[in-house]
């Protein structure tokens, strides 16, 4: 074993060596971030991004914008490989693209991370390059900075519950089968074993480290993940806490103890692929569709160079991807890219503030878009937290050896396809989802419109858009009809079915003989223009409507048998317009 892991060391330290001397050109880069330090889970109320997680994220932003987007104002932690046609100084929001689920601690998360990616920039003191087309310059010549001395404003996309494209942030979110899967590990051997024997364990830790947030009995490895998720925290911003685990005797290994459990439990619900109960990988649904948006921005990119490439507009691509979510992603992608063969520390919850990268690159002494895509080439890297080596770390994806960190980008494509879950239709169905935009799904496509602001419209089934349609037709026949009552004098009058007088006439018994009749041909069918509410033709009833939504609703309203509740209000009508009409005077 010994033997193979200074091989390996001595594999990467050759590989970074060659790093440092090759010419190395970046062409664009998918980066999935976890968020900064929040709140525990379990304290009570929804999680928020702490001061010291707002600081993480401004640190790793900074460190990014070293690496790819200007040599000044940056950090070194992460390397420096510059992406040529990222703005260095004026955020620019066409050239980026920044997604975030809609939970309050990431988008804070995204917001601190971009200021230390596009710090706030003066047009006071520089007024050179793109500055000319600011807003911040006024008509006399002088400028206005934006708060904060210049803060620059990103363009951050939330993904919410709702949003079908959420689905590739979290792919687990309302997934009920992968939910299962997961939960397949409870009941395993492995896991009896596991928490058996780490009862006692456990009965070291006192319900007091929870401040009444977990009690005594649900301290255990079933809890695992929200027990190191707590006392992290607690470790961190609890003097008392940090105390008890690092002075009291009684604790001693304790804390690395609840982190190696947490780890592991992790590992077995979200990856561990290797030991999936079908070959679908549902427990690893999260990285199955994180891979499908990945591959997605890259291939964008390469499109966007190949096909319309025009060197003097920056802005018809988004070099630069950076995605903001949780740890299920990244133990999922790091199963089904079987990088814990190679490195068994992916079996593990990544830190608050890591990353993971893939990088789009070509090399050679030009620094263009290569005109032959064999030349073209992806690298996987990982950040895991704070703890900055000067580079970025890269590491060998689907089962190549150390050497391999290399991909070629037709290799890297054929290997995400093979792993990734494209299909909104499909995760439906694998999923076995109540979302709703899954309702609209029919097997072979579906269509995505958001119920956002700017323009965009609802969706709507074509079975409730046909009950409106007939809703807002009764809504209009009925004010015609209210119009010609008091316009032109047309009555409602209840037929009676008694004996029929011999004069007949639609005034039955109350006709007299010299009134004037009104007769009807064809057998008494109404004429065109009047409005029947008896049965539907046959045609009509072929398809019946669905009882769906606002519909239902209009059913109950009408009590137990809708057609008596509205013959009543027919009635009530009737009996109000058999009055004699009165004339009114009006000045």
């Amino acid at each position: 074993m010994l033997a193979l892991f200074l091989a390996v060391m001595a594999a990467v330290w050759l590989i970074e060596a060659a790093d440092e001397n090759e010419a190395y050109h970046p062409h664009g880069s998918v980066v999935f971030v976890r968020s900064g330090e929040r709140t525990p889970l379990i304290a009570g109320s929804p999680p928020v991004l702490s001061a010291l997680g707002a600081q993480q994220m401004h640190t790793l932003g900074q460190h990014f914008r070293g690496r790819y987007v200007s040599e000044s104002g940056g950090s070194s932690g992460l390397g420096q490989q510059l992406i040529a046609t990222l703005s260095p100084d004026l955020l620019n929001n066409e050239q980026l693209r920044i997604e975030s689920l809609d939970a309050p601690y990431l988008v804070a998360s995204a917001q601190a991370f971009m200021q230390g990616l596009y710090p706030p920039y003066s047009l006071n003191t520089t007024r050179n390059g793109p500055v000319a087309d600011a807003t911040g310059i006024l008509a006399n010549g002088s400028a206005i900075d934006f708060p904060l001395d210049g803060y620059q404003y990103p363009q951050i996309y939330t993904r919410a519950l709702n949003d079908p494209s959420l689905i590739f942030m979290a792919g687990q979110a309302d997934c009920s089968e992968s939910y299962r899967e997961s939960l397949m590990y409870q009941s395993t051997p492995e896991f009896m074993e596991t928490r058996t024997s780490t009862e006692a364990f456990y009965k070291r830790i006192d319900a007091s480290l929870f401040n009444g947030h977990l009690p005594q009995e649900n301290i255990d490895y079933f809890n695992a993940i929200e027990i190191y998720d707590y006392l992290s925290y607690a470790y961190m911003h609890d003097s008392e806490v940090y105390a008890t685990l690092t002075n009291d005797s009684s604790y001693d290994g304790v804390y690395d103890g609840v982190r190696y459990l947490a780890d592991q439990q992790a590992w077995y619900q979200w990856g561990n692929t290797s030991a999936s109960s079908s070959d679908n990988d549902l427990q690893a649904m999260a990285g199955k569709t994180l891979a499908a948006l990945i591959l997605g921005q890259l291939q964008k990119n390469v499109k966007n160079h190949t096909q319309i490439y025009d060197p003097d507009n920056v802005q018809q691509w988004q070099p630069l991807t950076i995605l903001f979510g949780e740890h299920e992603p990244f133990i999922s992608l790091f199963s089904l890219m079987l990088l814990d063969t190679m490195n068994d520390h992916f079996r593990a919850l990544p830190s608050f503030a890591s990353a993971m990268v893939f990088e789009l690159f070509s090399t050679g002494e030009s620094e263009d878009f290569p005109s032959n895509l064999e030349d073209l080439w992806v690298r996987f890297f990982f950040q895991n937290g704070t703890d900055y080596q000067d580079t970025l770390q890269a590491y060998p994806m689907f089962g190549r050896g150390p050497s391999g960190t290399d991909m070629p980008w037709s290799e890297f494509q054929d290997m995400m396809s093979r792993t990734m879950l494209t299909s909104i239709v499909d995760w439906c169905q694998s999923c076995n989802s109540g979302a709703l935009f899954c309702s609209g799904a029919d097997g072979t496509t579906v269509t995505l419109i958001t119920n956002t602001y700017g323009g965009k419209k609802t969706p709507v089934s074509p079975t409730v858009a046909g009950v409106i349609g007939a809703v807002v037709t009764l809504a209009i026949a009925g004010l015609l009809f209210a119009v010609a009552m008091l316009l032109g004098g047309i009555r409602f009058h209840r037929v009676q079915r008694g004996k029929k007088s011999e004069l007949g006439g639609f005034k039955g018994s109350a006709k007299l003989a010299s009134d004037q009749d009104l007769s009807l041909a064809n057998n008494g069918v109404a004429p065109a223009g009047i409005v029947t509410f008896g049965n539907k033709p046959a045609a009509a009833r072929k398809h019946p409507h669905e009882r769906v939504g606002s519909w239902e609703l209009r059913q109950k309203e009408f009590g137990p048998n809708g057609d008596e509740s509205r013959r009543e209000s027919f009635e009530g009508i009737q009996s109000a317009m058999s009055r004699p009409v009165e004339p009114v005077e009006r000045v």
